[in-house]
């Protein structure tokens, strides 16, 4: 079905809190959306929710199911983490045509295109990115507990680490540091206990919390403000960025470093074409490309 190849391709945006689908087709874009898919942490059930997608895709756009099997799939999930995980995603899908990648490729087409440029993705987690002509580099997105330095779990995790160090007598305090520290009763024990059972989002609920007590001027959220900022800097440094080149800051976390960034690198910040969805769009395209290059 060579048409398949030529005109139709699908795009899936995998995150782990939700997925999004896309089908391009001849009369135009056709979109579903299921809940979220981490193929790392829960293998079985991310294959479910993403088959589960393609099938409800399939027949939003008046295709039969069976046609799934020769159109060619591009899927940016959140937890692809080697080869293996893409392959095993990859030989779980209803296509012969499937690339599988993480979902950071996606982010960086979807807020730059074709432009050169950095990306800032910091949300729950974070990963830095710097595309130009010629290659695509990633660096960070390695989870919360070795990674994800800058983004609102981390900012979560740093007051609270904060908090424990007033307790103990070690570092001064403020008023952040006590209304998180009234939470708790200025208990160590339930601060430990939950440390215990939280989740990146449960430690990325305090971030909005940091953002604004660093505006009101509080000393303990500006010290972490900062200290995103400096990982970022060091990133962008190490990816290669240039003077001038454009910064995308992408995720719910990004866009509230540009005040503490170094004036030459906020004055490049600049609003992303699009979201992750777009991006998998096009990398599905490209990929449909070479499928029908292949098999021409």
């Amino acid at each position: 079905m060579r048409d398949s190849v030529n005109s139709y391709f699908i795009a899936i945006d995998g995150g782990g809190t939700s997925c999004r689908f896309a089908l391009q087709s001849p009369s135009g874009v056709t979109y579903a959306r299921r809940g979220g898919a981490n193929v790392s942490s829960a293998p079985q059930a991310a294959i479910a929710v993403l088959n589960e997608g393609l099938i409800e895709l399939s027949t939003l756009a008046g295709l039969e199911a069976a046609r799934l099997g020769e159109i060619p799939i591009y899927a940016g999930l959140a937890g692809v983490v080697d080869d293996a995980v893409s392959q095993f995603v990859a030989d779980q899908l209803p296509s012969r045509h499937v690339l599988v990648e993480d979902d950071r490729p996606s982010a960086v087409v979807g807020a730059l295109g074709d432009r050169p440029g950095c990306l800032l993705g910091i949300g729950t987690g974070s990963f830095l990115a710097r595309q130009t002509q010629d290659e695509m580099r990633l660096i960070g997105g390695y989870g919360s507990i070795l990674g994800d330095e800058s983004s609102g779990c981390w900012l979560g995790k740093e007051l609270l680490r904060r908090a424990l160090h007033v307790l103990d007598g070690i570092l001064p305090t403020s008023d952040l540091v006590e209304s998180c520290l009234s939470e708790f009763q200025h208990d160590v024990v339930q601060i430990m206990n939950f440390s215990f059972r939280a989740k990146p989002v449960d430690y990325g609920g305090y971030a909005p919390r940091v953002v604004q007590a660093a505006r009101a001027g509080d000393t303990v959220g500006q010290e972490l403000m900062v200290a995103g900022a400096d990982y970022i800097c060091s990133g962008l440094t190490a990816l290669g960025h240039q003077p001038g080149e454009i910064v995308c800051p992408v995720g719910g976390v990004a866009e509230h470093y540009v005040d503490y960034l170094p004036a030459e690198i906020a004055a490049t910040v600049t609003e992303g074409q699009g979201v992750a969805l777009d991006g998998a769009l096009e990398l599905s395209r490209r990929f449909a490309r070479q499928v029908g290059q292949e098999t021409a």
